[in-house]
């Protein structure tokens, strides 16, 4: 087995919570080493939104945005139901701003609209909200260079294509890696500490449905692949504790991949707008009954997920008519925003994911909803247009009946995109065992800690991203401090960091 050597920090995993804890330790003057499962950086920036929160920062005072990190705090815990852990939220929310101000500082593409109010997660109280012009891509884009100039100033060694098999215990502490690398052998790595920054486990099926409640197994997967629990196991094998609310709800809008079952469509590609705040609903949603479950033009997403969850398969079917297909904007979306009218009425013709049919039971057919409840459904739901007043569902978008063929159909899946359990740690970021103590050396940041504690049974904007930037630059900091306390416990002679000698 080859060895590397010894580093002050072993950070596991190249996603955006790895790379700033890589770039800070580097910053403040450790050896630190990169080890990324898949050939390159980025985890899951490659295809999220890369929405960050953060008050009180510089973005919001140009703007004459008054706001601060209490006020942010506050939201957390309100739209998780008091559910998130309070300490480590604060800890990531007291400096969201600051890493907000520091991805400026790096170059980032902000969209022009931020920093905004976003109706995809219940809404905050101010507009703190930001993200990239190309989504999480231009997030990655900007850290990917900083940590590449540590790499060409030789504080960091970045090793991609490895795959951490274990971990090196002396006398109880994490002390290293074992990691493998297709075609090239086996490798270890020795560091005074070690960061597990390895994402989450969503694409591992049976890990997922361990976590999942009853009932929601058949939630797609809308992550990347790579994303199968690795830091979650070793940790586990090391007796580390598991935390999270055993709650979950789905993200709504997927479409199953024919060619990928269980995995949803790539939303880069396309997903369905659910959001009345950006799209007037011209459509109804039933479940497998042919029965509509909940208002289309709720404007609360929480509702409307909850409303899914109860529906078998966590499946819904839009139904809507050729004169709808005419009139409506694009029922499909995704964050180029290049879903015109024009590629909506080819997509229809192509029928990839949509189906046509020239009656409803026909269409309840070939989308597996039962005809009779449909057909009913339908004239029920006609009847409320032409009466202005769905006395069901409380809708109060009705803008047009659904009874001019051909009728058209697609299946959307309720979805899992990030994992929302993980492993426990105090505010220092130290795995915690079962018996409550810390399993010294081993530090975790990013998904592997799951997005119940900073989400509680919801989804809160911006607390995904937030927290693995955040708190991996605050760990990145901290464990800088302790190589160079071990190394030079008197605090004699110690050379200048790259930021203190500019």
């Amino acid at each position: 087995m080859e060895r590397l050597g010894r580093f002050g920090v072993v950070v596991v995993g190249g996603g955006g919570a790895g790379l700033c804890a890589a770039i800070e330790a580097a910053a403040g003057g450790a050896s630190v080493l990169v080890i990324e499962k898949r050939p390159v950086l980025g985890g899951m920036l490659h295809i999220a939104n890369g929405e960050i929160s953060g008050a009180g920062t510089r973005r919001q005072a140009a703007r004459g945005i008054e706001d601060d990190p209490r006020a942010h705090w506050q939201d957390v815990m309100r739209l998780s139901h008091g559910k998130a852990d309070p300490e480590l939220s604060w800890e990531t929310v007291s400096r969201q701003g600051g890493t907000v101000d520091w991805l400026e500082g790096l170059g980032f593409d902000f969209h022009p609209d931020t920093p905004a109010l976003v109706h995809g997660h219940e809404v905050y109280a101010a507009p703190r909200t930001y993200w990239g012009v190309e989504q999480g891509r231009s997030m990655l884009r900007v850290l990917e260079r900083e940590l590449r100039r540590w790499v060409r100033d030789g504080a960091v060694r970045l090793v991609t294509g490895a795959r951490v098999t274990g971990a090196l215990v002396e006398d109880g502490r994490v002390v290293g890696v074992t990691a493998s690398r297709e075609g090239e052998g086996d490798f270890s790595a020795h560091g005074g500490a070690v960061v597990l920054a390895t994402g989450g486990y969503d694409a591992n099926r049976e890990l997922r449905n361990r976590f999942l409640p009853p009932g929601c197994e058949d939630a797609l997967i809308g992550c990347l692949d790579h994303a199968t629990g690795d830091g979650l196991a070793l940790a586990a094998e090391l007796g580390a504790d598991v935390t999270g609310n055993g709650t979950f709800l789905p993200v709504m809008g997927l479409i199953p991949d024919p060619a990928r079952p269980g995995f949803a469509v790539d939303y880069r590609e396309a997903f369905v707008e659910v959001a009345p705040a950006y799209r007037t609903p011209h459509e109804i949603w039933v479940n497998r009954a042919g029965q509509r479950f909940v208002a289309e033009d709720v404007t609360s997403p929480e509702l409307r997920e909850r409303a899914l969850t109860g529906q078998a398969g966590l499946a819904m079917h839009i139904v809507w008519d050729d004169a709808v297909a005419r009139v409506a904007d694009p029922l499909l979306r995704n964050g180029a925003g290049d879903w015109t009218r024009e590629r909506m009425a080819a997509e229809l013709r192509r029928g990839r994911w949509i189906v046509a049919a020239p009656t409803l039971a026909e269409l309840a057919a070939r989308l597996g909803v039962d005809a009779a409840g449909l057909t009913a459904t339908v004239e029920r739901y006609n009847s409320a247009v032409a009466a202005g007043h769905d006395a069901e569902h409380g809708r109060t978008t009705l803008p047009m009946p659904i009874q001019t063929p051909p009728f058209y159909g697609m299946t959307s899946v309720g979805a899992s995109i990030l994992s929302r359990d993980g492993l426990r740690v105090g505010t220092d970021l130290a795995v915690r065992n079962r018996e409550g103590g810390t399993i010294p050396g081993l530090y975790a940041v990013g998904e592997v800690l799951g997005n119940d504690v900073f989400a509680g049974d919801n989804y809160v904007g911006g607390m995904s991203v937030g927290p693995a930037l955040t708190l991996g630059r605050m760990l990145g900091t901290r464990l800088a401090a302790q190589a160079r306390e071990a190394a030079d416990p008197e605090g004699t002679e110690r050379p200048p960091t790259r930021e203190e000698a500019t």
